[in-house]
């Protein structure tokens, strides 16, 4: 029975049951119930009954009567305080309501209970005097005046002016002329009555992101909506973005100062980032009277970050509003109030897709205006994005369409949702046109045409599928130009060594205007980090087969922008690895299916004209029905194999995915985030990305009973492992974070890798101590840059980041 065991009933399952017998109805005592971050379950509240004796009430004699008339008087209390004449009086809310409530209460009961704010107080003073309704309310004015939240954004009218675009993104140097496409975007935004989602399919370069800012910013004004959320793929991504989106939000608003947050797991490490945060985080000794962002210290940590005003983050920020997970309210919470941007739409998978519908069913249900953006979108994905925010189930018919935007291929393309019609329409593409012309190039060949094609100088990137044929190349071309003419990037550096690449690759292959001085010659190898987000023009591309949509993204970094080139290199010219072979290389096999490249191969022309052939492209290398010329042999059995992928993924997504929002007046949450009894296993391997787990560790060097930092230089201070670094030190190696190669981290040996790393760490023991280190493991290299785990070969270095060897191999080498 209920209640004979303290620990089996805690006192957010109390209320519930408490709230229940009192006559409160089922959809508002699950609010109380779910404070914990998790509602609770139809088998909880059936096998926790309050028939039981007086002893249950742990008194001994008349407990219960007590008891009851102590919840009683309470009840009484709060309803008085509520303004409700009876408990049946209490409003009956709907399910996407249940939740938001929800989580407002878990954001109140999180501030109510921090001591820093509402002291502890006293019993041995006259403690009943608290409960004095003036004193309480002191209590409560006082705490709230410590806490200085940030006013909430309101957004102004001045953003339907003609100049916005000026205003928002010029300087005193240089004017922002928008493009065609841009204020046409703008225009249409003002236009919608009710804003829902927005679709833009456009060019890569072509002023995306500005457009749909602007979009935000209006449909913030019309829908009344106090942030926004800025979600891309990758860190990297996430990275590149903040500044502009921190310098749009800083011209918002002059009259107070509001919350931003970089939300993913290495903010703390971004420059731009930190210099707000390390201003702002005391907010006790902040000027709150002034203008302008702050990173403020209540919405730390992951499950909060999304409620300060304005967020840029990883997709998974996003996708996590669809997963099982407790405090999972806390998400919805935040981004209810806001805009939300999803950039590169196109980059998410089968399996992260499940996740991204599931999310828009929610984000639908709240009215949270979307905007969607993506250079090479497939149809049938424009389609999936749209059907999942407004409801419409996938195999239903009960959303007539009366235009034809689910099969539109004009390019640039705008599709919208106003209240409960969609809209699609054309735009104007004023951006560069370029025609390509694409080679087929095989490894042994690289060398002799980048000779060629940079006989009078130019910058040449080349993009492969895996990090070591990326590293492999960069070797083989280092051999061949010189160590000084060849960059190397992939995730395999360590952090902050990636963020200064990458900075210097937008400051230096970027737009023209950036003030930089252009290479006179220069090779960059790299992995997909090259084909998203990144501003970089190259005069020579070079790259590995991968599906049409990813391959026309990295055309999208050859001549980007118009400037003078090399003779040349004048023409544009793609070269790509792996067309004309008769097998996928192996890592690119792996990496994305032999279905879609096969395809691709297949409807690659001998020359493209950008913009205007990318959705052609795209749409034909989905289109199952579009046949293929040539059909390869056993080509039936590779798409019953990508068939069975793509199911498998969505039934495993699907296992831990939210139910979508009920409308029924009598639906609850009740059972929303239980795992069903053959899953409950499982529930802590949930996550929004495909594939197996990874493990990321902090790098340190040993040498000569000295350990040390690899990314410090040369000048390097030596580390006590019987000491716990002092916290500007802790940061610092809290920086040296990478993520170990896939190999590593497959389920049948994943465990031996973390037992081998906890094994590494026992010498290092007194580090846990630090705040800034707590919980990560750390791979130790010896002078030369080499560790041995789990029957591998690591080596580090400062030119080729991470390299891995097997044992076997590398006796056998």
């Amino acid at each position: 029975k209920a209640f004979q065991q303290a620990q089996h009933t805690p006192h957010a399952l109390a209320t519930h049951i408490l709230l229940e017998q009192a006559g409160c109805n089922e959809q508002t005592a699950v609010v109380v119930g779910a404070h914990h971050g998790k509602p609770p379950s139809t088998s909880m509240l059936v096998d926790h009954g309050l028939e039981f004796h007086a002893m249950e009430y742990h008194l001994k004699k008349q407990g219960k009567e007590i008891w009851r008339h102590i919840q009683s008087s309470f009840l009484d209390f709060i309803l008085e305080a509520s303004g409700f004449q009876s408990i049946q009086h209490v409003f009956r809310p709907k399910m996407n309501i249940q939740v938001l409530l929800s989580g407002l209460m878990i954001m109140v009961d999180w501030i109510a209970s921090n001591e820093n704010y509402f002291p502890y107080i006293n019993l041995d003073e006259e403690w009943s005097e608290w409960l004095k309704p003036e004193n309480h309310k002191k209590r409560s004015l006082s705490g709230w005046a410590d806490l200085r939240l940030p006013k909430y954004w309101i957004p102004g009218t001045n953003c339907y002016g003609a100049d916005i675009f000026d205003e928002r993104f010029g300087n005193l140097a240089h004017r922002f002329s928008p493009y065609s496409m841009q204020k046409e975007i703008s225009e249409v935004a003002c236009a919608i009555s009710e804003p829902g989602i927005i679709v833009i399919e456009a060019p890569m370069g072509s002023g995306k992101s500005e457009a749909a800012l602007v979009a935000a910013e209006i449909f913030a004004q019309k829908a009344e909506r106090s942030g926004i959320f800025f979600a891309l793929p990758t860190q990297a991504t996430s990275n590149g973005i903040f500044p502009r989106v921190s310098a749009w939000a800083e011209r918002l608003d002059q009259y107070g100062k509001h919350s931003i947050r970089l939300a993913h797991g290495k903010a703390q490490f971004n420059k731009v980032y930190q210099s707000i945060f390390d201003g702002s985080r005391n907010i006790g000794s902040h000027d709150a009277n002034g203008s302008g962002l702050l990173v403020h210290q209540w919405f730390e940590g992951p499950k909060k970050s999304l409620l300060a005003d304005f967020v840029v983050g990883t997709i998974d920020q996003l996708l996590m509003l669809a997963l099982k997970q407790k405090h999972v309210m806390l998400r919805h919470l935040g981004l209810a109030n806001k805009v939300v941007i999803i950039d590169e739409c196109h980059a998410y998978d089968t399996y992260m897709s499940q996740y991204l519908e599931r999310a828009l069913n929610w984000l639908g249900s709240y009215k949270v205006p979307v905007i969607v953006l993506s250079a090479t979108l497939p149809i049938q994905k424009r389609q999936q994005v749209v059907d999942a925010y407004i409801g419409k189930i996938s195999d239903g018919d009960a959303y007539h369409d009366a235009i034809d935007w689910r099969t539109k291929r004009h390019y640039p393309l705008l599709t919208w949702t106003d209240g409960h019609s969609i809209h699609s329409r054309a735009l104007t593409s004023d951006t560069h046109a370029c025609q390509v012309a694409l080679y087929p190039i095989k490894d042994d060949e690289v060398a002799d045409k980048l000779r060629a094609m940079l006989s009078g100088g130019g910058c040449a990137g080349i993009i492969l599928n895996t990090v070591q044929r990326a590293q492999e190349m960069a070797v083989f071309l280092r051999e061949q130009f010189g160590e000084d003419n060849v960059e190397l990037i992939h995730s395999r550096f360590l952090a902050p060594i990636r963020a200064i690449k990458e900075r210097w690759l937008c400051d230096n292959l970027g737009k023209p205007d950036s003030g930089k001085q252009r290479p006179g010659f220069l090779i960059v190898v790299g992995t997909q980090v090259l084909e998203q987000s990144l501003d970089i023009d190259f005069d020579v591309l070079m790259t590995d087969l991968c599906p049409m949509d990813l391959l026309l993204q990295r055309i999208g970094r050859l001549h980007r922008h118009e400037r003078v080139r090399p003779l040349a290199s004048r023409e544009a010219k793609c070269m790509i690895l792996g067309w004309h072979d008769d097998d996928f290389e192996p890592g690119t096999k792996a990496v994305y299916g032999a279905y879609l490249l096969t395809r691709t191969r297949k409807l690659l022309p001998q020359s493209i004209h950008l913009p205007n052939d990318i959705p052609h492209l795209v749409q034909d290398v989905y289109d199952d029905s579009i046949p293929l010329p040539g059909l390869p042999e056993g080509f039936d059995m590779i798409k019953s194999e990508w068939d069975k992928v793509c199911k498998n993924r969505i039934h495993r997504a699907n296992t831990f995915r939210v139910d979508p929002p009920a409308n029924g007046p009598r639906d609850s949450m009740i059972s929303w985030l239980i795992f069903r009894a053959d899953d409950s296993e499982k529930a802590g391997e949930a996550t929004v990305r495909d594939g197996d787990e990874s493990i990321e560790v902090l790098l340190v060097q040993l040498v000569e009973d000295k350990f040390l930092l690899l990314s410090s230089g040369d000048h390097q201070t030596p580390i006590s492992h019987t000491q716990v670094p002092d916290e500007k030190l802790a940061r610092e190696m809290a920086c040296q974070t990478i993520r170990l190669p896939h190999s590593l981290c497959l389920p049948w040996n994943i465990r031996q890798t973390i037992d081998e790393l906890e094994d590494m760490n026992r010498i290092l023991r007194v580090w846990q101590n630090s705040s800034w280190l707590n919980g990560e493991l750390f791979l130790i290299l010896d002078s030369n840059g080499t560790a041995y785990l789990n029957g591998c070969r690591l080596t580090y270095s400062t030119a080729l980041g991470m390299q891995i060897v097997k044992e076997k191999e590398h006796h056998a080498n």
